[in-house]
C-alpha cells in the first residue's frame, strides 16, 4: 500500500471550504475536507479561539467569516518555529480571497 500524504493541513482544508461557502454546515465542511465531523469541530474550535474565523448564528446554522487581517498577522503558518516566507503567505491569502470571490480571479 502506498503512503498517502497531503501538502495542506486539515486547518487549511477547513478554511478553503469556509471561503468557498461560508454557510457550510460542520457536516459539509467535514465531507469536503475529508475529515470526521469530530475533527472538523476541533479545527473550527482552534480557528475560533485564535480569532481566525468568526461564526454568526443565522437561525439554526452558523455562517462563518474568515478574518483575513487576523489570519495574516496572527495565524499559525507553521507547526514549528520555521519562518514561512512572506511571498508564500501572500499567495495563500490571495488564493483564499479568490476562492471566496471568484470574480477576483480575472
Amino acid at each position: 500500500m502506498a503512503k498517502s500524504w497531503g501538502f495542506l493541513t486539515n486547518h487549511a482544508h477547513v478554511l478553503i471550504q469556509i471561503a468557498r461557502d461560508p454557510r457550510s454546515t460542520v457536516r459539509d465542511i467535514a465531507i469536503e475536507a475529508g475529515i470526521t465531523e469530530r475533527a472538523t469541530h476541533s479545527v473550527l474550535s482552534d480557528l475560533r479561539e485564535d480569532g481566525i474565523i468568526v461564526a454568526t448564528r443565522e437561525g439554526r446554522r452558523n455562517v462563518y467569516q474568515i478574518d483575513i487581517p487576523k489570519l495574516m498577522n496572527g495565524g499559525r503558518w507553521s507547526a514549528s518555529e520555521m519562518e514561512i516566507p512572506q511571498p508564500l503567505i501572500d499567495a495563500t491569502l490571495r488564493g483564499l480571497a479568490r476562492v471566496a470571490n471568484p470574480s477576483l480571479a480575472s
